[in-house]
């Protein structure tokens, strides 16, 4: 009898163990020593082991659904393709760690991504975007996102929600402002508005100013007092201007 209980836990230890850790999400320095997909085909002979999948540069048209049938996937590289909208569907990938959907011709950011809570690095660079949703407040574990390149004229406030952002990318956009809630982004290291239209900032920006290490502000037309008033705002950081002009 106590050789059958044995057996018993043991065929339920084994049993179980394989969804344990299917469901693990891997850190910072297992995720890249896994495989990185680089065929649908491939990936889809063995669908639970796909951690890392790699679309890039091959003319896709949409968002293959093939890549909701991989559970376990935490980095999906689909940049430079033709992609045009994010399906509802991706917040079904939970795990999801690292998303590059840079390159694309993507006209606007699905509410369902607030729910890739996982997600630490995402990357939306060179797309048609002109909004950003709320829910990009609830992508709390993002250390670097990346919005350059789009049509984006203002930020969400829940922006500030992101209190473990490092780098924030928001180059050669329209932005002319940024929301207030800009001041709880206090582990942010890296700030780029190269090329917006950004002329002041709030008060709230006072509290970056001993984490945030760079500011990019070229390509923007400044009075020279606004720099100044700029630079004493944040007296600790470097920041980079264009020459001073006498405009309005």
């Amino acid at each position: 009898m106590r050789i059958h209980i044995r057996t018993f836990f043991f065929i339920l230890i084994m049993s179980a163990a394989p969804s344990l850790s299917w469901s693990q999400l891997l850190d910072s320095a297992s995720l890249p020593q896994q495989k990185s997909f680089h065929s649908l085909k491939e990936a889809a002979q063995n669908p639970s082991q796909v951690y890392r999948l790699d679309l890039q540069k091959q003319k896709l048209t949409v968002f293959p659904p093939e890549i909701f049938s991989f559970p376990n996937l935490q980095e999906l590289k689909l940049s430079k393709n033709k992609i045009t909208l994010i399906p509802p569907e991706i917040g079904q990938l939970k795990y999801l760690q690292i998303l590059d959907l840079s390159g694309n011709k993507i006209t606007a950011i699905p509410s369902e991504m607030g729910a890739l809570v996982n997600l630490r690095r995402l990357n939306l660079s060179s797309n048609e975007l002109d909004k950003v949703p709320a829910e990009i407040g609830q992508l709390t574990e993002l250390r670097m996102l990346d919005l350059s390149k789009n049509n984006l004229h203002a930020l969400p406030s829940s922006i500030g929600n992101l209190t473990r952002l490092k780098n924030l990318i928001l180059n050669t956009n329209r932005i002319d402002s940024l929301p207030s809630s800009v001041g709880n982004l206090r582990s942010l290291y890296y700030l780029d508005l190269w090329g917006n239209n950004v002329t002041f900032f709030p008060d709230e920006i006072t509290s970056l100013k001993h984490s945030l290490k760079y500011l990019d502000m070229r390509v923007i037309a400044l009075r020279r007092e606004y720099q100044e008033a700029i630079q004493q705002q944040l007296p600790y950081t470097e920041i980079y201007f264009s020459t001073g002009c006498n405009c309005h």
